[in-house]
């Protein structure tokens, strides 16, 4: 965690020393120090925390941050240099910073700040409270709006009516069942929408968002890997988010709900695993750019490696070799489809020996060579 200690303006010391420009810093505290509070944040665009701690008995302030809540992209770094003006210079250092600093949660970083608080002021603060997370004038500005909501919708009989569609939509894509998905979408009833919005464009996109979270834990609750279904669920959410009309949103929720059915299909894993199981499916994953074996794996979940293989066979039919064959076969099929790497590229990117052996294997598998899946995904 970045720590600057200032008196009287002046930075007098950080740790680690040196590690980020102090004119960066500096621009963060002048943003902080107007706060009426001895503790005060806020987060950027970049969201990256910021927060401050003044002594209550001298001119001594400590700068807390910035530290990242979330990985930094290319983006987010061009974004800092412009919002602060600094030096383009400075962007291998920011970069290299944030590679080496911890990610917080918000959570994580108010409770480390309250401590700081403790060794400089002597006072316990309570999180909670001080920052203002339990807001009783809100609750009861949110119940009042609800009461009122719930009277007016009950004296013109409109209700939410989605409980029952929404149980059959997700429950094609907990199954995988892409046939029955897209048959079902095709007969989409009329019901009443709940309003999240006083704007339309922003009441489809809420919509969006919320109906991608549960499609997302429900793909995962199908066999789709953690990693894979979260970062598709980022992906999707950030397109919506860039589109201006709601045809555009709605059309992109159909094609969320049939990828993420596709992908369950081909990850289809039994219910009711072992969790030592669905954890090396999991760790497999997350782990097919590398040159993993059964070893690694029971290292990972502390087993043996006999009894791995064995329990792995029981519950999946095939053995734990197959598997990770099966899920780099998989990664280099969404390669193909979706990035411009070579061949060659993707070979050495998931560890294959060579690049003959790869275009064999999946060949074997998928009945044509890398070269003509690729080809036949653009038609």
């Amino acid at each position: 965690m970045p720590i600057h200690l200032f008196e009287n303006g002046k930075c007098i010391s950080s740790i680690p020393v040196s590690e980020l420009p102090e004119d960066f810093i500096i621009t963060y505290r002048n943003s902080l120090v107007l706060g009426k509070k001895s503790l005060h944040y806020f987060s950027t665009k970049e969201f990256l925390l910021v927060g401050i701690i003044k002594s209550d008995t001298n001119d001594l302030d400590i700068v807390m941050g910035p530290v990242s809540t979330t990985a930094l992209s290319e983006a987010d770094i061009d974004s800092l240099i412009a919002s602060y003006s600094l030096p383009v210079d400075y962007k291998e250092q920011i970069r290299d910073f944030y590679d080496r600093t911890p990610r917080f949660t918000m959570s994580q970083f108010l409770n480390i700040m309250t401590l700081i608080n403790k060794e400089l002021n002597g006072n316990i603060i309570d999180v909670f409270e001080y920052f203002g997370f339990t807001d009783k004038a809100k609750k009861q500005s949110v119940g009042k709006h609800h009461s009122h909501a719930l009277i007016e919708n009950k004296e013109q009989s409109q209700f939410h009516d989605t409980y029952f569609f929404e149980q059959q939509y997700y429950g094609y894509i907990e199954r995988g069942d892409l046939d029955g998905l897209q048959h079902f979408i095709q007969q989409v009833p009329s019901f009443t929408e709940g309003r999240t919005s006083n704007d339309s464009l922003r009441q489809a996109k809420n919509i969006f968002i919320s109906t991608t979270a549960i499609i997302t834990r429900r793909a995962i609750a199908g066999g789709l890997d953690i990693e894979t279904a979260y970062q598709l669920s980022d992906s999707y959410i950030q397109e919506a988010e860039k589109m201006s009309d709601q045809a555009s949103i709605l059309a992109l929720n159909a094609t969320a709900a049939i990828d993420f059915t596709s992908r369950v299909a081909e990850a289809r894993i039994p219910k009711g695993m072992p969790e030592d199981i669905y954890l090396a499916i999991q760790f497999i994953a997350n782990h097919v750019n590398q040159n993993i074996s059964v070893e690694d794996i029971a290292k990972h979940l502390n087993m043996d490696r006999t009894t791995l293989s064995k329990k792995f066979k029981r519950a999946l039919g095939f053995n734990i070799s197959s598997y990770i064959m099966r899920r780099k076969l998989e990664e280099a099929k969404s390669l193909l489809t979706y990035t411009d790497k070579t061949i060659s590229e993707i070979s050495e990117y998931l560890c294959f020996s060579t690049q003959s052996y790869f275009q064999n294997v999946f060949k074997a598998k998928y009945g044509m060579t890398p070269k003509e899946y690729r080809k036949n995904q653009k038609k």
